[in-house]
């Protein structure tokens, strides 16, 4: 019988998210599904607004479960690199976002690495059947809808963009943060030590003096 392939780092962390935190799951599979029916309505042509709100809302939902995945991997004492969080990241989103996908990713049993689907797969999407009394949309209205859709997930990648390097370096200071602290700790420590030793010196001096 053929082994099954080991999955890679960001798909066993992804697999791990959805078994140890149902919770952050739920928000970032509701956040997807919120964004797909924003990005329906902004191809119809209305709600470009709404649409980069969502997209904000799905990168923080992304960026928290990614997070939590960087905890999981330092807790069972595994290597953790900003790019292993990237793809990770990536993973989730994208398994947020794909229909199949879903599935495997609420039932912790995704199997490969996902890419995020662009603008122009999600400009794929059929938009929502037209009654026939429905006024057929004008192009130019169509198009200057994706324009704007274009325009707001640039704008969100951007702000996302700015957000990961300020998480980074955030983790940065909380690192040497830590490292400064760990420091003191021992170098307060020494001082005690000392103390202690100059204290049983100075007892060790006035006995001998007495003698």
């Amino acid at each position: 019988m053929k082994k099954l392939a080991k999955p890679s780092v960001p798909v066993w962390t992804a697999n791990q998210l959805a078994r140890r935190e149902p919770g952050e799951l739920r928000a970032l599979l509701r956040s997807a599904e919120e964004l797909r029916k924003a990005q329906q309505r902004a191809l119809g042509g209305k709600g470009a607004a709404d649409l980069q709100e969502r997209l904000a809302e799905q990168r923080r939902a992304v960026r928290a479960l990614a997070n939590l995945g960087r905890d999981i991997l330092a807790d069972e004492g595994r290597s953790v690199s900003d790019a292993i969080v990237e793809r990770i990241a990536k993973t989730l989103d994208a398994a947020a976002l794909d229909e199949g996908s879903r599935f495997l990713l609420r039932a912790g049993r995704l199997t490969d690495e996902l890419e995020p689907p662009g603008f122009e797969a999600l400009a794929g999407m059929a938009p929502p059947k037209r009654s026939a009394g429905d006024a057929k949309p004008r192009k130019g209205s169509v198009r200057e809808a994706r324009r704007r859709v274009q325009a707001a997930e640039r704008e969100s990648r951007a702000r996302a963009r700015e957000a990961e390097v300020a998480e980074r370096e955030a983790a940065q200071a909380q690192a040497a943060a830590a490292e400064a602290r760990q420091a003191a700790k021992a170098a307060r420590a020494r001082a005690n030590e000392a103390e202690r030793s100059l204290a049983k010196a100075e007892a060790e001096l006035r006995a001998a003096q007495r003698e």
